[in-house]
């Protein structure tokens, strides 16, 4: 992201700290303490800043949280000789082809409780300085909500579906929760997996303590949604509310996340949709990761990992370049849409520059930000606007769901006979969801939450769908982990 630029040298001293006790030393000799580099609001700012870019990373939203979720699941047939195998294994749900965020995603977090701990106790905080200081504060509360939302849905299950057969019947084991700073080997501690419910509260906590922060800041529309907002972080605490099961309380922070007073997101209008992910940042994002080409994607790296290399055909893409392209568009997927659907417009077929046979391919990426860089949206209006519909069918108001169900098709130029007033809205919603956020990595979290079957495409014949009580819905932890802790535990059947 552009503000990669503002990092000094401190996020290079953090002493980032993971799951358990993997700490890193450093030698102060020839460096600066972090409490000296935390000496004021733009010391703590360069370390938040360090956590977004941590999150641009491939391995975590940078293409796994963005893209795997649809490889894991229904929407992506994986050609494993244009991908360079890239997902083959994924695609197949073998043992251990799974997300990977456990690492990174605590290293954030060890950032973030420093921020957290330390920036209300700054002596002689100049007024100017005042606004940010607590902007920074709030933006770390929202994000070390936001990671420890993703462990808890990676390597645990939801409140209310952890399986009662199986081999991971009752497993209540989610995240290990470090809200406070590790900064040396000493003040590092094996601590164990806390409960779902546990962590949740945790989250909840965090993310509220976030929005009274930002309120206190006075109502504002940001100019751009590439740092986490109030609009953000009540779209998110909503989210959290709907995998929870607590259907009203979701209902209102989605309202008040979509709130003009503090939203910048729109839903984009018709005829818009397939063009308006080619714009810098998309119109409907309330939350997205800013990619600067000359910046984060230079040598091989974009290449060979972007969003853009994983799901474009190779030399036969709009830009001409070569890709492991490989993550097409499942025929079931294609199926679900109308031709006059605006959104069938991000889908096209091709061949590749290495064969003749067509597939095809999702335009989602389509290097927007320069050669195969793309942000990555990771809360959309559309997205928040179908979460709202879902938790009101869940109440039994199924005509308010339609209702905006109805919004956002006739937003898409698809048409709104037949979708229904009655029960039935609970699965037309989830359908829904398919066909507007496929290839952002939603259809897994959306199928895991909800018990449901992971349905395989019938191109993949040796593919097998997972029950919800199968040990694969559930992310390994990294062996290394276990290792140093034998606390924790390990997930079931790993």
């Amino acid at each position: 992201m552009k503000n990669k630029l503002y990092i000094c040298a401190v996020v290079a001293l953090m002493i980032a700290a993971t799951g358990c006790e993997k700490i890193v030393v450093l030698e102060p000799k020839n460096s600066i303490t972090p409490e000296v580099a935390l000496g004021d609001v733009d010391g703590y700012q360069s370390v938040l800043i360090s956590v977004y870019d941590r999150m641009q990373s491939y391995g975590y939203y940078g293409r796994d949280m963005a893209l795997m979720g649809d490889a894991l699941t229904d929407n992506i047939f994986t050609v494993a000789a244009q991908a360079g195998n890239r997902y083959a294994t994924v695609n197949l749900n073998t043992r251990n082809a799974h997300y990977g965020i456990w690492s990174n995603a605590y290293s954030c977090v060890n950032e973030l409780n420093n921020i957290i701990s330390g920036i209300d106790n700054l002596p002689n905080v100049p007024a100017s300085k005042k606004a940010l200081q607590t902007r920074v504060k709030a933006e770390a509360l929202a994000l070390r909500g936001l990671v420890y939302f993703d462990i808890a849905r990676v390597y645990g299950y939801e409140p209310t579906k952890v399986p009662t057969t199986g081999t991971n019947a009752n497993f209540n084991k989610s995240a290990v929760l470090r809200l406070t700073p590790t900064k040396l080997a000493t003040d590092a501690d094996l601590k164990p997996r806390s409960t779902i419910v546990e962590v949740y509260n945790s989250i909840e906590k965090d993310l509220l303590a976030s929005i009274a922060a930002f309120t206190s800041l006075g109502a504002s529309v940001p100019t751009n949604p590439y740092r986490v907002t109030q609009s953000a972080t009540h779209a998110m605490l909503g989210k959290v509310y709907l995998y929870w099961g607590k259907d009203a309380l979701a209902v209102q922070e989605f309202d008040k996340a979509m709130a003009p007073a503090i939203s910048f997101a729109k839903l984009s209008t018709a005829g818009n949709a397939a063009s308006d992910f080619k714009k810098v940042p998309h119109p409907e994002s309330l939350f997205e990761l800013n990619y600067v080409q000359s910046v984060e994607v230079v040598g091989v790296t974009g290449s060979n990992d972007g969003l853009f290399t994983y799901t474009q055909p190779t030399t036969t893409n709009a830009s001409n370049v070569a890709t492991f392209g490989g993550q097409t568009v499942s025929n079931e997927l294609l199926a679900l849409f109308e031709t006059t659907d605006d959104r069938r417009a991000l889908i096209f077929n091709s061949r590749t520059g290495t064969t003749s046979t067509t597939y095809n391919w999702a335009n989602k990426y389509p290097g927007s930000n320069g050669a195969y860089t793309d942000n990555v949206k990771i809360i959309r209006f559309s997205d928040v606007l179908l979460m709202k519909a879902e938790a009101l069918a869940n109440q039994g108001l199924y005509a308010d769901a339609a209702a905006i169900v109805v919004q956002l098709r006739t937003n898409r130029n698809a048409t709104v006979v037949g979708v229904p007033v009655t029960i039935a809205i609970i699965d037309y919603i989830q359908d829904e969801r398919r066909r507007e956020l496929f290839f952002e990595g939603h259809r897994w979290f959306d199928l895991k939450r909800l018990g449901r079957t992971i349905t395989k495409p019938a191109q993949a014949p040796s593919a097998s769908a997972l029950l919800a009580t199968d040990y694969r819905i559930l992310a390994p932890i990294p062996s290394g982990e276990i290792s140093l802790n034998p606390a924790l535990p390990q997930n079931p059947s790993y």
